[in-house]
C-alpha cells in the first residue's frame, strides 16, 4: 500500500466533498472575455488604449465577486488583485499604445515568475487551486494527504513548476509581439498564443493526473476517498 493510499482512508469515510467553482468559468473570464471587450470596444469607436483598458474589467471583476463570495481574500487572489491594481496605475500614468500592449504581456512574466516561486513553498500553487475545488471535509482531506503522501507533494509540484513555464513563455513571446507587430493584430495574436499554450499545458496536466490517480488510486485534484 502507498502511502498515498494510506492518506486516503480518513477521507473515504467522511461527508460529501464540498463543491467549488468550475476551472472554466476564470479561464473565459481571464482569456476569452478580455478579448470580447477589447474587440467590441474597438468596433463601437473606441481608442485602442481606451479599450486595452475595459479589456481589463472582467478578470478584475470575477477576482472582486469571488473575495465578496467567500468573504475573504485568499494568497490567489490578492496576488492577482495587486496586479491588476499596478496594472491600472500603469496604464493612468500613459506612455502609449504599445506599452500597454508591454505592460499586459509582462504581467505574464510576473505571474510565471511568481508561480515557479510557489513550486517551492509549502504550499505551491497547483495545491492551493486544488483546495479552491472544494470545501468542508473534502479540502481537510487533501489537506491530510499533502501532509502525509510524498508522492503527493512531488507531483503537484511538478505541475506548478509546468505551469509557471507555461506563462513565462506566453509573457516572453507577448512581449516579442507587443514591440513588433502592428497593434491591433496584437490582443487577437497575444489570446490565441495564450490558448495555443495553454491547450498542451492542460493537455499535459490531464494526462499526468490520470497516470497518478491509476498508479496511486487517488486524484490530484478531486477529492481524496471518490472516483473523478
Amino acid at each position: 500500500m502507498t502511502d498515498v493510499e494510506t492518506a486516503e482512508r480518513p477521507a473515504a469515510a467522511g461527508a460529501p466533498a464540498g463543491r467549488g467553482r468550475s476551472p472554466l468559468v476564470s479561464l473565459a473570464a481571464d482569456i476569452l472575455l478580455p478579448l470580447v471587450v477589447y474587440y467590441a470596444a474597438r468596433a463601437l469607436g473606441a481608442g485602442q488604449t481606451g479599450a486595452l483598458l475595459l479589456s481589463g474589467a472582467p478578470p478584475a471583476l470575477r477576482l472582486v465577486t469571488g473575495a465578496l463570495g467567500r468573504r475573504r481574500i485568499d494568497g490567489v487572489d490578492l496576488f492577482l488583485t495587486v496586479l491588476l491594481a499596478a496594472a491600472a496605475t500603469a496604464s493612468a500614468m500613459g506612455g502609449g499604445t504599445r506599452f500597454l500592449l508591454c505592460k499586459d504581456a509582462a504581467l505574464s512574466l510576473v505571474v510565471g515568475g511568481w508561480v515557479l516561486s510557489t513550486g517551492f513553498s509549502r504550499r505551491p500553487l497547483a495545491f492551493r487551486l486544488g483546495q479552491r475545488l472544494h470545501r468542508g471535509p473534502a479540502a481537510t482531506a487533501r489537506d491530510q494527504l499533502w501532509q502525509r503522501s510524498a508522492a503527493f507533494r512531488q507531483a503537484l509540484r511538478l505541475l506548478t513548476l509546468l505551469w509557471g513555464t507555461e506563462q513565462l513563455l506566453d509573457g516572453g513571446c507577448g512581449t516579442l509581439a507587443a514591440l513588433t507587430l502592428p497593434t491591433d493584430t496584437v490582443p487577437l495574436l497575444i489570446r490565441a498564443q495564450s490558448l495555443g499554450l495553454l491547450a498542451p499545458a492542460a493537455v499535459a496536466t490531464a494526462v499526468y493526473s490520470r497516470r497518478f490517480r491509476v498508479r496511486h488510486g487517488v486524484p490530484l485534484f478531486g477529492a481524496p476517498g471518490r472516483a473523478i
